[in-house]
């Protein structure tokens, strides 16, 4: 399907699960809606809120039916947080994040304290787990299957890729090609826990790793059941007039059996490889067939994509862009730059990209180069599967990077500090000629003693790491913020919207400027300022996809543009809607099944 349709090369998603489906069905970035940091917990009291209008809603408004199978994800404390009050004529699947393949049940802690089941371990004990259906000792567990809103227990020793399949099929079978249909499909498949039939393993024995063993065995049968579903679309007449998306959701995890090698980084991280996700565009209606695309797409665009090939009003309230006249080859490609995630929930964690450079603000998570177990490699390869950055030697034989740019590095191997991949202070100065600049940064010194405050000046940049401590606020001062009801209009935060102390006015660089109405930016950057472990990087994904040379020293102007534009997108945060979760919601108040009706 992948080789006779388009290959997204750079398609985007968020890094973790229930924020990529919040932005896939709302067209919204997570951070816009407060489902930026962390995934929906089965007794949490909250959903994706319930003003947004989600993308089947739009289709239907079109003419379309719409129809889910497979995993929700999005909340499901009340009914209307469910698919079938959210825009959906019929559902078959499971409402929380992870589940047993074959029994369809969810567990939760002994203690009453539910768990994400990110952890396979959080559903099984696993001293005595197969490579097929799990047989270790189970925790105490729930069902968690729905056909429309009624529970279904008759499934039970039924491996859900095959279940979920064969739902489509009949459901092809049961209607007419005639009618306009939106299929949302989101498989159980490949997310932990780690189960398959065994047949589908037997290829993948040489490999020794259990865990990637069975992953891949999963991967073959989600395969196959993507290839059962559009062989029913041909059989039923629905193929020729289709448009057929394919994506993943996050990066994979590797402790769960998934790879991204050579992309760094992993799932829940903001690294290429947590949110540069396999995805691919097949239909009939394409003129192009075969295309490796690289232009760049984020999940968001698919709502307004799918309602303009439908032919409904393209909505205005998204922060997606319409590809499909791009995709066709009509159009130049739409999207030139996008948020990865803004999340100040703990630490301020932020990501965004212009044109084909990429800047990290904060705690990146785990960035190693990970290559696959089964991969075998010579000593000619082997400074390619590094976890260390790139030298500038090895940089010399990578296919992907720019010989020009190459010119600008440090002559000697050594220059390059202790394995990291900063450039070293006097060649940030002297080799690439920076220009004066009255962008200002705080540098930390050491642990123990107070930042020095420098002008990021051509030379006068001899320290490790470069941190914010204010850009030209001036250059924003007409921004005004909103909720995500967007309701809140300029001056209506409170300071305690964010973290960090109140911030009453700020010095540019020309003179002081009364900011009441700009006070929760102002907060964030004077968060950013004062913490220690808070550090921008700066990467040319085009040319470096796998994010090997930092250059933060290099491109001062173009650090100073792209925090710009991240301080434009600020405008519109809204606090992560996060709740505890309540005993209320344990299955034990509702016969033994996951289920609305609590809050």
């Amino acid at each position: 399907m992948a080789r006779d349709g388009i290959i997204l090369e750079q398609s985007y998603v968020q890094p973790i699960c229930s924020p990529t489906r919040s932005a896939l069905l709302s067209g919204r970035y997570p951070f816009t809606i407060g489902r930026q940091h962390s995934v929906l917990s089965p007794g949490e009291p909250k959903g994706l809120d319930l003003q947004l209008k989600l993308l089947p809603q739009a289709l239907k408004e079109s003419g379309y039916h719409t129809h889910a199978v497979g995993k929700w994800h999005l909340g499901f404390c009340s009914w209307d947080y469910t698919p079938t009050l959210r825009g959906f004529d019929t559902f078959y699947g499971y409402y929380t994040g992870s589940e047993d393949y074959f029994t369809h049940q969810r567990s939760r802690d002994l203690d009453s304290k539910m768990d994400s089941c990110n952890n396979v371990n959080y559903c099984y004990d696993l001293n005595n787990s197969t490579a097929g259906k799990t047989t270790g000792t189970r925790k105490q567990e729930w069902l968690d299957l729905r056909n429309n809103t009624t529970p279904d227990s008759s499934q039970d020793g039924v491996y859900s890729t095959y279940m979920f399949a064969s739902y489509v099929e009949e459901l092809l079978r049961s209607r007419s090609a005639e009618e306009p249909m939106f299929l949302y499909l989101p498989l159980q498949s490949v997310h932990a826990p780690l189960q398959v039939p065994d047949n589908y393993t037997t290829p993948y024995l040489y490999i020794t790793d259990t865990n990637r063993r069975t992953y891949l065995g999963m991967v073959s049968a989600m395969d196959e059941a993507v290839g059962r579903v559009v062989a029913a679309l041909k059989t039923t007449g629905h193929y020729d007039n289709s448009v057929i998306i394919f994506t993943s959701d996050n990066g994979g995890s590797e402790k769960h059996g998934g790879n991204n090698w050579p992309l760094r980084g992993h799932k829940a991280t903001m690294w290429e490889g947590g949110t540069r996700g396999a995805a691919f565009l097949h239909s009939p209606l394409l003129p192009n067939p075969g295309t490796i695309s690289h232009q760049l797409v984020h999940v968001t665009d698919w709502y307004k994509t799918l309602v303009g090939v439908a032919g409904g009003d393209t909505p205005t309230q998204t922060d997606g862009v319409d590809q499909w006249a791009s995709f066709i080859g009509s159009e130049p490609p739409p999207r030139t730059h996008m948020v990865y995630n803004i999340d100040n929930t703990t630490d301020f964690q932020a990501g965004v990209r212009k044109g084909k450079y990429k800047l990290l603000v904060g705690p990146t998570g785990k960035g190693d180069w990970t290559p696959p177990p089964e991969l075998r490699v010579s000593s000619d390869t082997a400074p390619l599967l590094s976890k260390q950055p790139f030298t500038k030697a090895d940089l010399a034989r990578h296919p992907l990077y720019d010989p020009v740019l190459l010119q600008t590095l440090p002559t000697d191997v050594d220059g390059l500090k202790d394995g990291s991949n900063e450039l070293s202070p006097s060649e940030a100065g002297s080799q690439t000629g920076l220009k004066s600049s009255s962008q200002v940064f705080y540098v930390p010194q050491s642990k123990t003693k107070k930042r020095q405050l420098i002008s990021a000046k051509s030379g006068s940049l001899d320290v490790e790491g470069i941190n914010i401590s204010r850009v030209d606020i001036a250059k924003i001062s007409n921004i005004k913020y909103k909720n995500k009801h967007n309701q809140r209009t300029q001056g209506e935060w409170s300071t305690e919207d964010f973290k960090g102390g109140a911030a009453d006015k700020i010095k540019t660089t020309s003179d002081e400027i009364w900011a009441s109405d700009l006070q929760a930016a102002i907060q964030l950057l004077q968060q950013l300022a004062n913490t220690n472990d808070t550090k921008i990087q700066l990467y040319n994904v085009e040319e470096d996809p796998e994010e090997r040379v930092d250059l933060v020293s290099v491109h001062v102007d173009v650090v100073e543009e792209l925090l710009q534009y991240l301080l434009e997108e600020l405008q519109r945060y809204v606090p992560a809607d996060i709740f505890p979760e309540v005993p209320e919601a344990s299955p034990d108040n509702f016969d033994g099944v996951w289920s609305p009706g609590w809050c």
